[in-house]
Order: structure tokens, then sequence, then C-alpha cells
């Protein structure tokens, strides 16, 4: 009788884990089911493969838009030949980032057919429309009256670009050197830092300016010539020469009094005389540790706070903003305050040609939403209530000093896929920089205000990329060769002119001028 019992009781328990397992099955199956009806999105971004391994904002937003995001991975070093093989082997993915519109490369993809056009009606996706609408003419490359990609605006206005090279220099070690005055212009500042050089407070043996990227001297001091003239690359301004034919700005205006400059404070020690060596990590441990008078940063406070200021106080008894200071908006030859004027929106998102109608509405849905208010908030911080609540329309964090990407690692690529970081300049984004260093921002961007513009003619640089005109300026190379070399300045510029006309400078400027003439007649 027992054993006929526990055989009955072992029956009725296995039939009751085969419905249950068999329930399991069946809810798996169906979920199975509902990725597979899901449309495959390929998005190739910066850190893509660990931003969207899978949160609860990225399923969120697959789920409400029927999509199943697969990322492909790039790095800032690897980036740019990605695509470009990627393009070399019509394998682009669905959706890509990059720098590619004032290149060559962008209209070459457009007539090999490899980008799609974003739709002239948008009206289904009204957030992207305004969006678009918005960009500034100089902010859009369209190609044949059509625009191949979504420009990323990094700042919402030109002056923004005003704190796009900032130079965070030791103030409290400037007034322990005598100095008592903030410096104002290029021979000031250069006073200053001989004068820590010499002093040198605290004992470190210190060194002038230095930097992790070199080549972010040429947008510091290019400038004191044309702030128009400090565009590298394919990317550059016209305007007419005293000939009056059109020709980039470098070979326009007289450059030799920002080279000269440049040369003059490496020579004197201003500029550390190994900063090409530097690195990144080694220009702000030197900082820190007051090897260095100055340092010369990016992204304005933010990039000063992000990359060195929030590691200063483990090495000073005091916070980054009693100690240091932002050098003002430095005047140029003629004592005009100026600052670098290139495009603010920092490289561009693609679609590529293959997607099909109702991929590209799917993707164009996820770009409206991510503009909207609702999408733009849960995309940089996740769901209301979890880290942050909405009063007044401003997003308030609990906790400041909160991980919001290592809660949701898809943030890091869905609150920037659009467009750049809405916290540096919109307030309804709390920023994790203090308020202190913002500040040094806010004082910039009204010193930028004022200046006024130089004309240049945004028309050749829309010709040269119709007629695909494959010719770029290095303008870091130049500054740097110039700056380190010990030949005359003037010397040194004319054999890099040469070496540009034997690229085929004037060639290209013969064709922008006749298609000038011919559209103009």
């Amino acid at each position: 009788m027992k054993r006929w019992l526990l055989t009955i009781m072992i029956m009725i328990m296995a039939g009751f884990t085969g419905c249950s397992q068999g329930k399991n099955v069946e809810y798996a199956n169906k979920d199975e089911e509902a990725k597979v009806d899901r449309i495959k999105i390929t998005v190739a971004f910066w850190n893509a493969e660990t931003a969207l391994a899978g949160d609860d904002v990225l399923d969120a937003i697959e789920e409400q838009f029927g999509v199943e995001l697969e990322p492909l991975d790039m790095t800032w070093n690897d980036y740019y030949q990605k695509v470009e093989r990627w393009a070399a082997t019509d394998s682009l993915p669905d959706i890509f980032i990059g720098d590619f519109r004032n290149s060559v490369l962008y209209p070459q993809w457009i007539q090999n057919g490899l980008l799609c056009a974003i739709p002239d009606d948008l009206s289904a996706y009204p957030n992207l429309a305004e969006y678009i609408d918005g960009l500034e003419e100089t902010q859009i490359v369209p190609v044949n009256g059509k625009l191949y990609c979504i420009p990323r605006l990094t700042y919402p206005s030109q002056e923004w670009t005003s704190i796009d090279r900032v130079v965070a220099y030791r103030w409290d070690l400037a007034q322990d050197a005598g100095i008592t005055k903030e410096p104002e212009n290029w021979d000031e500042f250069q006073e200053m830092i001989l004068a820590i050089i010499r002093e040198d407070p605290e004992r470190t043996g210190i060194q002038g300016m230095t930097v992790g990227n070199s080549g972010l001297l040429t947008g510091l001091l290019l400038p004191y010539a044309s702030p128009i003239a400090a565009c590298t690359g394919n990317d550059f301004y016209w305007k007419k020469d005293i000939d009056s034919i059109y020709k980039p700005v470098y070979f326009v205006d007289d450059m030799i009094c920002a080279f000269q400059l440049g040369r003059d404070m490496y020579m004197s020690g201003v500029i550390e005389k190994d900063v090409i060596q530097q690195t990144a990590s080694s220009a702000r441990d030197k900082f820190l540790r007051g090897e260095n008078a100055a340092i010369l940063y990016s992204g304005g406070a933010g990039g000063v706070y992000e990359n060195m200021g929030k590691y200063w106080e483990q090495f000073h008894n005091n916070n980054l903003a009693e100690s240091v200071k932002l050098l003002h908006l430095m005047p140029d030859v003629n004592g005009t305050i100026t600052y670098p004027v290139w495009g603010y929106a920092w490289c561009e998102s693609y679609i590529s040609a293959k997607v099909d109608a109702e991929k590209l509405d799917k993707i164009l849905q996820i770009y409206d939403y991510l503009l909207s208010d609702e999408g733009a908030f849960f995309a940089a911080y996740g769901p209301e209530g979890a880290l942050y609540e909405l009063v007044d329309g401003r997003a308030e964090l609990y906790d400041m000093d909160v991980d919001v990407i290592g809660r949701y690692p898809s943030c890091e690529v869905l609150s920037i896929l659009v467009h750049w970081d809405s916290s540096l300049y919109d307030e309804r984004f709390p920023s994790t920089v203090p308020v202190d260093c913002l500040e040094m921002n806010y004082e910039l961007l009204q010193e930028a205000k004022s200046v006024q513009i130089p004309e240049y003619e945004p028309e050749c640089r829309r010709i040269m990329k119709e007629e695909q005109i494959d010719f770029s300026l290095d303008l870091n190379r130049d500054f740097l060769r110039i700056m380190t070399g010990t030949d005359p300045v003037e010397e040194m510029w004319e054999e890099i002119k040469g070496e540009y006309e034997e690229k085929g400078l004037q060639d290209m400027i013969d064709i922008v001028n006749d298609k000038m003439q011919t559209q103009f007649k």
C-alpha cells in the first residue's frame, strides 16, 4: 500500500511539474517569438557593445517601437577606419555615427548610393522636423538639395565654440609669484606663466602650459590671426582675396603673427618643451602635481572638471575653483576679442540606404522620441522616480553623485544618439559639473556674445562637397611644425604653402570659382 501511494504521489508531482515546465516553455517561446517579430536595427556607436548589452531603458524602447537594437562596436581610435571599411565593402550598419559630412567621403557615398536621404516631409516626426529646421545653414551640408545625415548638435549656437579650447591656469601660484591681475592678452599671459616658472612657489620645478593633445594648440592660437581660419581637414571657410578670387581663409588672412606667437611661447617655455610627447593622462597628472602652470582642454569647464578637476582634491587641500581660473577670451593681433569659429554640430548620424521603408520609419520614430522631452529625460536618466523626479519641467536627481551609466548602460548611447549632451547647455538636464566650474563657462560665453564673426562664403564649402574635391588642410601639422622649428617663421610658412600648391590648391580654387561664377551670373 505504501509503495502504491508513493507511486501515485510521484505521478501526480510529475504531472504538476510537467504542466509547469510546459507553461514556462510556452511563455519563453512567446517571448522569443515577440523578439523574432521585432525589426532588427544595427547601430554602430562608440562602446556600443557594452552600452547596448541590455537594461531596463533599452528594453523599454525596444518594446515600445518593436525593434531590436544590435550593437556594432567602435572606439575613438578606430571608428573612422571602421566606417570607411564598411562603406568600401557595402556593409554599412543601419545607423552609424561619425564626422564625415565635411569630408570628400560624404558626396562619394551619396553618389555610390550608400546613404539614405532624410525625407523632405517629416510631418510624421514633428520633433525631428523641428530639430532639423532649427539647424543653421552652416551646420547642414546638402548635396543636390538633399540631406543625407542628421548633424548632432554639440552646442546650441556659435558663441559656444568659444569654450572649445580653454586654458586652466594656477591663479594661486600666479598670485604667489607677484601677479595681481588676471591676464587679458597674450603678452600678459606669457608674463604670468614665466613669473610662476621663475618663482616656482611650490618648488616642484614647474614648467609652462601642457596639453594632452598638442593639436588643440591650433584652435587656441590661430584665432590670434583669424578666427575663421582654424578649421582643419576638409571643413574650412572661404572668402574673397584682394584679387576678388574666393580662396580658403587660411591662405587669405595673414597667419604669420599666429605662427610667430606659437613659436615665441614655445621657445620661451610658456608652452612646455615636451608638449608633443604628452598624453591626456600624463598632462593631467603633471598639472595635478603642480609641475605645470597651465593646461589646455577642449569642452570648456566641463572638460576641465571631468578630465582633471574631479581629481583635484586628492592632491590639494581646497577645491578647484579656489586655485584655478580659466583664461579669458584673448584678443587677436588687432586687439579684438576672438575665439575659434567652426561648426558646432560635431559629427552626425547616418542611415544606410539598404534600410527598407518600414525600418526607416522605425528609426525616425526613435529619433523623434529621443528629441521629445519625455524621450530625452528617459534616455538620459531612465524612468522617472528611479534616479530623479521632474520638478517644473526640470529633472532633479536624488543623488548628484549617482552613476547613471552604471545603472542604465544604454543611456551612454541613447542620450546622445541624435545630439550631444544636453546638460552642457540646457538647465533642465542636471550637470554633475560643480556650479562654480560652470560659472567659468558662462563668463566666457558672455565675452563671446560681443564678438563679431567675420564674413565668409558658405557656398564655396557646398561646391567642394558636390564636386567631390579631395583636398584637406592639416593645420595641426603645420602649426606644430612651425612652432617647434628653427628656420624663420616666414620661410617655413612659404614652404608649407608651396606644398599645398603641389597638392592641387590652385586647381581647387579654380573649380570653386568657376562654379561660383556660373551660379551667380
